[in-house]
This record gives C-alpha cells, structure tokens and sequence, in this order.
C-alpha cells in the first residue's frame, strides 16, 4: 500500500530525498517518454519516517489522504471516535489549544480524547518491564522505530519492548467503552498509518489522519477558527503523557527519571542516531537499561504531518505550556482519570516479526564494471563524496545492480564529462577564443587562438590581449562596461579578415573575444564581384553588337522592301495596260463582223 503519495510533475531531479533517506528507500526511475529521472519509495525498505516528506523543496511527496475514509464512516452513521496525539498543542496553528475538541465536535467527532492516557497505559508498563531488570529494553511507541528495526536490524528485535503504541492502547481502551465505536488517530506521524493495519494491531485504530490532513478539512469545511468556542476533551485526563512527544517523554510518563542519573537510560531522536544506538545495544556493549528512541529530531515535535511552521523549540514550549495549564486545571478542579483496569494488560501486549528481505548476492564483477561506467577503475578513483545519497561508490554500484539507482546519478563524473564534452566542443570550433579577465589578462583559449597567436600556451596565458590584438578591437574591448553588451564587427590584422564578437560573462567575471577567419569568405566574395563585372561587361558588348547587327539587318531590309514594292507595282500597271488594250480589240474585230 502506498502511505507516501508523489507526484512526478513536481519532481526535478535533484535526489535530495534520496540523499536525506537514513534507510535509501528511494529508487532513482527514467520516465517511460522522455529522458527525466523520477523517484519511487521502495516499500518493503521504507520505515515511513516521512523524511522524504519533509525534505523535499518541491512539495512533490505527501501522506496518503484518508479523509475520505473518514468521511464515509461520518456519513453511514457509526459512531466515530477522535483520540489526539499530544503533540496537537504545539502542531497546529491554534492560538488556543482546547478550541481543537470544539472544531472536532463540528466535524462529526462523537468523542474527542487524549492519546496521552494510552501513553500513560503504556508508559505504566515499560515501567513494570523494566522493573524486572530484563533489559536493555528499546522503546517501542514509535511505529517508525519498529519499521527500522524490522526491516533493517531484526537482529534487535529481542530487545525491543513487546508493547502496543500509546495510540493502539487508547483506541483499544475507547472500544473497551464501546465495542461499535469507531476511532481514528490525529497524529504527526505517517508511520501510524501502517501501524493501525498490522495485525497485532487489531481493534484498535481504523484509520489515522495526520494534523496536515485535519486542517486541510477544516479549511474545506470552512470552519471559522477564530470564533470557535474552547471546550474540554472527554475524558479520562492525562498528566504526564502530555508530555510524551518530548525526547524521554516515556521515561517521565513511567516515572523513572531518577534512572537519568545512574546512566541506566539513554534517549535519541532522529533516524541516524536510533541506528547507531540500535548497533550499540546490539553490540552486547551497552550497560543501559532503557533506550528511548524517536525517530523524528526532537521527537514526535518534528513529525512530517505538522500543520505549522514552528521550529521544534518553539513547539516544545507551547506543549509544555499547554501541560502546565491543563494540570493546574484538572488538579484544581479534581483530575478526572479513567479506569486503567478497564483495559486488560495482555491488550497492550505485542509481537514483532523479521520483516529483511533475503539479502542478494551482488558479483565483484558485475559492481567493478558499473564503476567503470562511471570512470572509477581503481579504489584512488572511488571518491565517497556522497552526493548520489549513498555512503559510498560501491554503494551506489550495488544500487546500480539492484536497479534503485542509474550510473548517471554520479555528479563528480557527469561534471567531469560535461567539462570535456564543452573542452572537445570548444577545441573543435572553427574560430580562435580568448577567454580575457577585467584587466586584460589572458585567462584561457583554445587551440586555434594559440595558432593565431604563435605564442606557446605557457607563454600566453597570463599575457596582456594588447600584445595580440590590434589596437582597434582593443579599444572595443575596454570600452564594454555592461554585462549585456555584445560588440560585433570585421577587423583585419595580419593580413587576414576575422569577424569579430566580444561579450562578457558575468558569473565568471571574464570577457570572450571569439575570432573567425573570413579571409577566405571575403575573396571569395571579391572574386564573385570581379567575375560578375566582367561577365556584365561581356554582356553589354554583346547587346551593342547585336544591336548594330540588327540596325544594319533593318536598313537592309528596307532597301529591299522599297525595291521589291517599285518593281511589283511597275508589274502591276504592266499587267493593268495588257488588259484593257486586248478588250479594245475585241470590240473591234466583233463590229466588223
């Protein structure tokens, strides 16, 4: 099931949940259209700890939303029942912590408890363990801390305490009121979650919502905070699990603080140092008898599912000051506790299971190769600089091989790749660059510029561009005073033509003279003139001697035509006269008949 939802949009591939995860239950992923590289939880390595929730800059992780689970059971009538974890004081964005039980009630809640009396059930407990003289014991209320130690360090199960969460024992102690109630856990916590679906966690918590999830109802059901009523929570009333989201919260609540000072109890917060105290207790060299452990920095305080902004010093004082108000309040007024022989102590009772997967067998061979890929051929090339998220390059290789992670991820060897992808372009461009620093200086070039400046590069870097340049193009050079300014022209020195650009880098504080040989381009493109005159010159010849042709064509023709026309026009009459003379005969020849 996934307890922790992404949205691949909003990942940006900068790995830092990866970097940040203490379990590396992140998998590096290529997107199926395109070349991004996405991330995914890996479950079955994934404690829920929620830093990946926490760290990630673009919002692009959050905790399954089970308000709608909630909602439904409102809505088909049963009886719902809210227990609140006592971090709600100091979590949520309240000016006055009690108007929560109001705004709980508005909602649909038909009861509104502290999980602070199931912390004081458990805490009751541990101390009845611990009296036994067993240990060392290892705390067990944070479901985070359990996930670690099932799926990463079995091998500390026996020393885990085999007691149910402070919100296991409060939900199964509201249905030992009533069986048909249903409850639902408010909490900072993603890992409670998947607590309330474990088996040995039935019959208690249906379902959990985090202090994030409320308030995103809240604001949806427009519930004006502000004019909200305070009211009390039902009870039984806490004291001492109020302050159980505190490091050593358990250890005041079981009333075993003296044993601070005997060095017999031991408390840390945050996954890096449950892990390393887990080695301890693990390591048979630990002379404890109690080892607190929160996963969260500063306890159940730094929990993902906060709804407020508050650094966790802050938050510590509004819990403490909500402790201090509610105990003068309940001790003057007379502390309504619960019945704690309501809730059979066998129901507060656990059990874990090894839940690491069957380790795989990585082949030398097949990691020596991966790092290969990555330019790492020796143990000197192998720097465990960390910023691919893992401890080491072989880690990363065995990752690789898992198919959590992908070769590319490696920043030393991408940069290093990157700078000789640009050294080859750069080297390969057809024009001379000058890389010059504010004053002039000759900071860096590239193969050409050194030809064209038959200097040695020992020789030319560190030279004034004065000494190569003409005066001209110097002269632009000096007069750029704006980062935005880009001067482009021709210039010609040493008997050849160059086009000419300059421009400034600002980030590197530098200025770039790029040079580009167009002598060949420019006689060319004379001789493409010369030959274009020449051939209009030809041409125009032609047209005057065809001209003239033709003018003498025409005058001859004109003649002839004239002539042609006088000899036709003589036949003409010729013919004219012969004809009327023979008519006149006849004439004759017939009257003398």
């Amino acid at each position: 099931m996934d307890f922790i939802v992404r949205t691949p949009a909003k990942c940006k591939d900068c790995y830092r949940c990866l970097r940040e995860c203490p379990v590396k239950a992140i998998q590096v992923v290529q997107e199926d259209d395109g070349p991004e590289m996405h991330v995914e939880i890996i479950e079955h390595r994934c404690i829920l700890d929620g830093k990946c929730i926490t760290v990630c800059p673009q919002n692009a992780k959050q905790p399954r939303s089970d308000i709608k689970t909630v909602k439904t059971m409102l809505s088909r009538g049963y009886k719902v029942a809210a227990t609140v974890a006592p971090s709600f004081a100091a979590l949520l964005p309240l000016d006055e912590p009690l108007k929560l039980p109001a705004i709980l009630r508005q909602l649909g809640f038909a009861t509104v408890s502290e999980t602070a009396f199931g912390a004081e059930l458990v805490a009751k407990a541990q101390r009845k363990l611990l009296d036994q003289g067993k240990g060392p014991y290892i705390t067990s209320p944070c479901p985070a801390v359990v996930n670690l130690v099932e799926k990463h360090y079995p091998e500390a199960i026996p020393y885990l305490t085999p007691l149910v969460s402070p919100a296991v024992a409060s939900a199964r102690y509201l249905k030992a009121l009533d069986p048909d109630v249903k409850v639902v856990f408010i909490g900072p916590c993603v890992a409670k979650k998947e607590e309330c679906t474990r088996p040995d966690a039935a019959l208690s918590v249906d379902v959990a919502l985090t202090f994030l999830e409320l308030w995103s109802w809240v604001e949806e059901a427009g519930i004006d905070v502000e004019s909200v009523e305070p009211s009390d929570f039902d009870p039984p009333y806490p004291d001492l699990g109020r302050l159980f989201p505190t490091e050593g919260g358990i250890i005041r609540a079981a009333g075993i603080e003296g044993s601070v000072a005997s060095s017999k109890v031991v408390m840390a917060s945050g996954i890096e140092n449950c892990i390393e105290m887990i080695s301890y207790v693990t390591s048979g060299k630990a002379s404890v008898g109690l080892v607190d452990l929160m996963a969260c920095n500063g306890g159940c305080l730094g929990g993902p599912g906060a709804a407020n902004d508050l650094n966790i010093f802050a938050r510590r004082q509004k819990l403490l000051e909500y402790w201090h108000t509610m105990r003068s309040k309940h001790t003057s007024g007379g502390k309504h506790t619960g019945d704690v022989h309501l809730l059979p102590e066998s129901h507060l009772f656990r059990t874990y299971r090894n839940k690491q997967p069957k380790p795989v067998e990585v082949p030398e061979e097949a990691i020596r190769e991966i790092l290969a890929a990555t330019g790492k051929y020796s143990p000197e090339d192998e720097l465990n600089c960390g910023a691919c998220g893992y401890h080491s390059c072989r880690d990363k290789a065995i990752a690789c091989y898992m198919g959590y992670a992908d070769p590319v991820m490696c920043i030393p060897y991408m940069k290093q790749r990157a700078e000789s992808m640009a050294n080859l372009i750069v080297s390969a461009i057809p024009s001379a660059i000058f890389v010059v620093s504010p004053d002039g200086r000759i900071l860096d070039v590239n193969r050409l510029a050194q030809v064209l400046a038959k200097v040695p590069l020992r020789d030319l870097i560190g030279m004034n561009i004065e000494q190569i340049l003409p005066p001209d193009l110097c002269s632009h050079l000096d007069e750029m005073q704006d980062d935005e300014d880009v001067y482009r022209g021709l210039s010609q020195f040493g008997g050849r033509w160059f086009d000419v650009t300059i421009f400034s880098e600002p980030t590197q504080r530098v200025k770039v003279i790029i040079l580009t040989d167009k002598s060949k381009e420019i006689q060319d493109r004379e001789r493409l003139i010369q030959l274009r005159n020449e051939t209009l010159g030809r041409v125009e010849q032609v047209i005057n001697k065809q001209m003239q042709v033709a003018q003498k064509v025409a005058g001859l023709l004109g003649e002839t035509t004239a002539e042609t026309k006088g000899t036709l026009s003589q036949l003409v009459k010729i013919l004219k006269d012969e004809t009327s003379t023979g008519m006149g005969r006849g004439d004759a020849n017939g009257s003398q008949d």
